[in-house]
Order: structure tokens, then sequence, then C-alpha cells
């Protein structure tokens, strides 16, 4: 027999702590791509894609991959979506699959913002099981796991000391997340030095899986309305995975071509100049 589910909701109160005057960043057609490090060791592969599906909404997938040597030792392909409404600020679907070794997993969340009902399936696809659970929806907007990170780019707070905090459904209920920005500072990327956030996430924002984190994030984003993700560092089981954005593409730019630019306009004000460092 199928319920509605309300122990979710258990002591929830939905908070909001956004900025009044949210990012005007166009999310679709956005591409990055980043790398995986644990310690010294490229051990995975990850990217994500931002599409448009109609007026109202938008597609954040992702993709991350086992690379280099850990792909000797276990085999991973994690992927998933959620479908964004724009309009409502919240997911509409959201679709998770794990391929780690021998195990798979699929979840699947379908949410009925006018019903305010989440349907949660959680699919064995070896054993061909499928178990079914309903959810009331507290409030609107609120995000999943994968949207989280999107919303709070473009309705984030990125003031030093502010935290951002919104609901969030995550592991089967709802609770609040907050964004923190402790510091801006300059950080060295593939593309130079690039003014960046530095941001502390509060503890529930976390994938399942292999790569699930341990103990505290941070996340490093730009100091431009793009708000784009360069680095990021959680803690998992053992030591610390570092995500480094290696590529960033969307509508109107190209982050390798914008760090290539400056070099060369740095490079030609330095020949006008004849200031080449040193004596």
């Amino acid at each position: 027999m199928l319920c509605l589910s309300t122990d979710s909701l258990a002591g929830f109160k939905p908070v909001y702590r956004v900025s009044k005057k949210p990012s005007d960043y166009d999310f679709d057609g956005e591409k990055l791509k980043f790398r995986l490090y644990w310690a010294i060791f490229h051990v995975a592969d990850s990217v994500s894609k931002v599409v448009r599906v109609d007026d109202k909404r938008l597609k954040f997938w992702g993709k991350v991959s086992t690379a280099g040597v850990a792909s000797w030792f276990r085999k991973i392909s994690d992927e998933g979506y959620s479908i964004w409404n724009e309009e409502l600020k919240s997911p509409e679907k959201t679709y998770l699959y794990q391929c780690e070794g021998d195990y798979h997993r699929i979840r699947v969340y379908t949410y009925d913002l006018k019903k305010r009902v989440v349907k949660y399936e959680k699919i064995n696809p070896k054993k061909k099981k499928v178990k079914v659970r309903y959810i009331k929806i507290p409030a609107i907007p609120f995000e999943d796991i994968v949207s989280a990170v999107y919303y709070f780019r473009r309705y984030g707070i990125f003031e030093v000391g502010k935290e951002t905090v919104f609901p969030l459904f995550a592991g089967g209920r709802f609770q609040s997340v907050s964004f923190k920005v402790v510091k801006k500072e300059k950080v060295d990327t593939l593309f130079g030095r690039i003014d960046a956030y530095k941001v502390i996430p509060s503890n529930n924002l976390s994938p399942e899986g292999a790569f699930e984190r341990r103990g505290k994030v941070v996340f490093w984003f730009t100091a431009d309305e793009r708000h784009l993700p360069i680095k990021a560092v959680a803690e998992v089981a053992i030591g610390s995975v570092s995500a480094v954005l290696v590529d960033a593409k969307g509508k109107g730019f190209d982050l390798r071509k914008e760090y290539e630019k400056k070099r060369r306009e740095s490079l030609f004000e330095k020949v006008l100049t004849g200031n080449f460092g040193g004596e």
C-alpha cells in the first residue's frame, strides 16, 4: 500500500535568506568540465551542461566518471539531471543514476508543484524492484541536490560574511541548506588568477556514492555575475577530493579564450611600456 509520508516535515520550517538583486546570467548553453584529484592523483572527470527545455524550464545535467589510477580499481559512472521551473524556482523532476562497480541504483523524484507532492521512486534495475513513496512539499520554492548550486549562483548573497538559506529536498526529506561566503580572494586557475568568493555550504549538501563527503566542503565561485564554480575541496572517507575547473563555455563566453585574450593584452602592454619586471 502506498501512503503519503509527512515524516520528512517533522519540525521543518522553511527559511529563505536570498539576494534581493539576483544575477541576470543565463545558464542556458553553459558547459563546465572538471578534473577531480585525490591527493596528487587524477581520479575522475566531471561534466555539467544546461539546456533550455522551453520558455519556463531548464535542464541541469551532470556526470562523473572514474579516470586515471582510480579506473584500475573500480569503474564509476554516476549521472543525474533536474528539470527546473524558472518561474517557480523549483525542480519538476530529478533523475539520479549510480553505477559503481556491480552496484546499480536509480532514483526518480517527480514533483507535482500544484498538489505539492513528491513521488519518490527507488529502482533496483538488476532485481527489477521498485519502491515508491509520496512526500508532501511544505513550501515553494525549494531545490534538489542537482539544482541547489545553480539556485545559489543566481539568488545567493555574494557578500563576505553573509549567508544564503533556502529549502532543500535531499535524502528523502526537506531541510534547510545554507551557503556562507567567508572570504573574497584571488585564486590560481588554469585561466590565470581569478577573483573569487570562498563559500562553505552546510553539511547536508552532498552527493551519495563514492564521492560522498565525510566532512567540510569548500567552493570557490567567480566574483562576477556568472558565479562560476572554479574549484571545490571536499573531505571524503579517506583524505579529500579536489574538483578543478578545466573548461567553461556558455552564451557569449569561453573562459579559456577570455584568459588568452587578457594574457595577450597584458603582454602587449608590457611591450609598450618596457615593463617586463626585474631590474
